[in-house]
């Protein structure tokens, strides 16, 4: 499933003119072009393909991924149920994706703010329970909390005491890191952008089948650069 999904994601690059994202920076594609002062702009692109009319999202998904989704245009390809023949498309910005993601981001949000009011309650006494009572905490102590996930420049960073952490910055610490462990747990796995949701943009939707490769390129580029400039992506 994921070659198959890997090759529409190509194949619609190359439809589009897009230029696929690199390495680490989970973005799908870009769509590089210069604004009317000759600005030079790459909006990113959020890619997804279905052969069922509703679509998978992403495993996992808490705050990160619905602070990406507001900074990138999406676009959707419809293929038939083999999963070969690309049937329709379409191209929406954030504002018009924002019903959708906003219903996600409330379905998160309680879990997110009851594990920041519980957060916020740790106290020195749970710090001494946890990493024991120091007066000096050293750079062991506080890779025992957050393990890998700071670098060894942030762990330096972050000392404010000659070679280690004070009681205070140890506090802090456990702060951040009893947050990242819940916005872990308060994720929702794969959800579903619905046919409901998709069928209100029935009047956008491109048609491979009937446009030539030329005025598909044109009509989702230029609807993809109408939602970078007027969305600041």
């Amino acid at each position: 499933m994921a070659v198959q999904d890997d090759r529409r994601e190509l194949e619609i690059c190359a439809l589009l003119g897009l230029r696929r994202g690199e390495g680490r920076a989970e973005i799908d594609a870009f769509l590089d072009f210069e604004e009317s002062a000759g600005i030079p702009r790459s909006c990113p692109i959020e890619i997804k393909s279905t052969t069922t009319g509703s679509i998978a999202t992403a495993r996992d998904v808490g705050l990160n991924h619905i602070n990406k989704w507001r900074q990138h245009v999406w676009v959707f390809g419809f293929y038939d149920r083999s999963g070969t023949d690309l049937l329709q498309m379409l191209v929406l910005g954030p504002a018009e994706m924002e019903g959708w993601i906003s219903r996600i981001e409330s379905y998160i949000a309680p879990d997110i703010a009851l594990g920041e009011r519980m957060a916020n309650k740790l106290s020195l006494e749970d710090l001494h329970i946890i990493c024991g009572e120091k007066n000096l905490y050293q750079r062991s102590d506080a890779e025992s909390l957050m393990k890998k996930q700071w670098t060894k420049a942030r762990y330096e960073f972050e000392m404010d005491v000659d070679s280690g952490y004070s009681s205070a910055k140890m506090l802090e610490i456990l702060k951040l890191r009893a947050l990242y462990l819940n916005e872990r747990g308060s994720t929702l796995n794969n959800p579903h952008i619905p046919k409901s949701f998709l069928s209100k943009f029935d009047d956008q939707m491109l048609d491979p089948r009937v446009l030539d490769a030329r005025t598909l390129r044109e009509k989702a580029q230029s609807t993809i650069r109408r939602a970078a400039v007027r969305e600041r992506l």
